[in-house]
């Protein structure tokens, strides 16, 4: 029995500090997933123009739960649609950044199902402000200018036309009033003129009765 607890206890002695080793490799082996390393660098300048950021990870990273947001200063973003992961990697594409400091914010799922987040700032020097959306570059590239439509000579359609009566219609004829007074004075005159020869016919008439008459009394007389 003396000999048994005796083994027991040198096997035990044997095995403490492989049990201890166990220990103290057991916590890395347990730990989150961390971020080593982005592009830009935490801290960095950047003076050439950014197309898209990257995060890598100490380990893969499902790309189901990826969140990042690109923000400058006051807090506008420059991210351009969803982040895509490969492997360890994660790559953000990015607007233009013009000069000025900026914020990768992430916040991603570790390979051991738990969330991990942080941020990486950076610096963009030497770029220049953004250039308006919708500016050509250059000019070639403008848009050609579109010629003014020339004015129709066709008549407004809403414009009713003008009315073309006849003169006639509306004002009276040159004299026509005169001619209707002529033929009055026509008339009288004519009247007048009748009646003028008749009193002439008349007293021609008389005279020559008178003068028979005295010729007949003095061949009477005789």
């Amino acid at each position: 029995m003396r000999r048994a607890f005796r083994l027991i206890g040198a096997v035990a002695l044997a095995a403490a500090p492989v049990a201890g080793l166990s220990l103290v490799a057991a916590p890395p082996a347990l730990a989150h997933d961390q971020l080593v390393g982005s592009t830009p660098e935490d801290g960095g300048t950047v003076s050439t123009p950014l197309t898209s950021v990257e995060l890598v990870f100490s380990a893969a990273i499902p790309g189901e739960f990826v969140q990042v947001a690109v923000t400058d200063a006051a807090g506008g973003s420059f991210a351009d649609g969803a982040p895509q992961t490969v492997g360890d990697t994660v790559s953000q594409a990015v607007t233009q950044l013009p000069d000025g400091e900026y914020t990768i914010a992430y916040r991603v799922v570790s390979s051991d199902g738990h969330p991990i987040d942080g941020t990486v700032a950076f610096t963009v020097a030497g770029v220049g402000p953004a250039e308006p959306a919708g500016t050509p570059s250059s000019p070639a590239e403008q848009p050609p200018s579109t010629p003014s439509s020339a004015p129709s000579s066709a008549p407004s359609e809403t414009q009713p036309p003008e009315s073309e009566e006849p003169a006639d219609a509306t004002t009276p004829a040159a004299g026509a009033g005169d001619s209707s007074d002529d033929g009055g004075l026509g008339t009288t005159a004519i009247v007048l003129l009748v009646a003028g020869g008749a009193l002439v016919v008349a007293l021609l008439a008389y005279w020559a009765a008178g003068g028979r008459r005295r010729g007949g009394a003095e061949d009477t007389d005789r």
